[in-house]
């Protein structure tokens, strides 16, 4: 009984010199801190804000729709295209695939599947400037594997080149 209430009580004297400890670096901290002045400008480089002001202008980013109810439409607009346009890679028509494809990226919106589908249908077609104009729009959208892809493609365009020179 008396070794449990010493274990006990030596617990309860460890748990409180850890909060103290804690709580004594933490007021450290905090007062190094307070100490600094931080002006506004000081706290967007400090959080990064800085890019809002120097990569976002205005004109660039700018609503694509006149209100939310817009948006939405065109957002299930963009689904319903794309459904269409992955239906119909499944299927192996390449031509429709680029129909809605290209009509699900004109309502504003996109995703890493639909530049591909398209891109891989117009080299089907045969219309290979398209295909790497495409490839590309996904590269600069951060479209991940979409550099690869790219490169891929060139090699299989120099390939081709080469084979029909023989």
């Amino acid at each position: 009984m008396k070794k449990n209430i010493l274990i006990t009580l030596c617990l309860l004297i460890l748990s409180a010199t850890i909060t103290w400890a804690q709580d004594a670096n933490f007021s450290e901290i905090h007062s190094n801190t307070s100490q600094q002045s931080r002006t506004p400008e000081g706290d967007r480089h400090h959080y990064g804000l800085w890019a809002k002001d120097k990569l976002m202008s205005p004109p660039q980013f700018k609503s694509h729709w006149k209100s939310a109810a817009d948006s939405i439409q065109k957002r299930r607009e963009f689904v319903n295209l794309c459904g269409k346009a992955f239906g119909y890679y499944d299927e192996k028509d390449a031509l429709n695939t680029v129909i809605y494809g290209d009509s699900a990226l004109r309502t504003g919106f996109d995703n890493d599947q639909i530049y591909f589908y398209v891109a891989l249908s117009y080299e089907q077609l045969g219309d290979y400037k398209q295909a790497e104009r495409t490839f590309k729009q996904a590269r600069s959208r951060g479209i991940p594997n979409a550099g690869r892809a790219l490169k891929a493609f060139r090699k299989r365009m120099k390939e081709m080149k080469e084979a029909t020179k023989k």
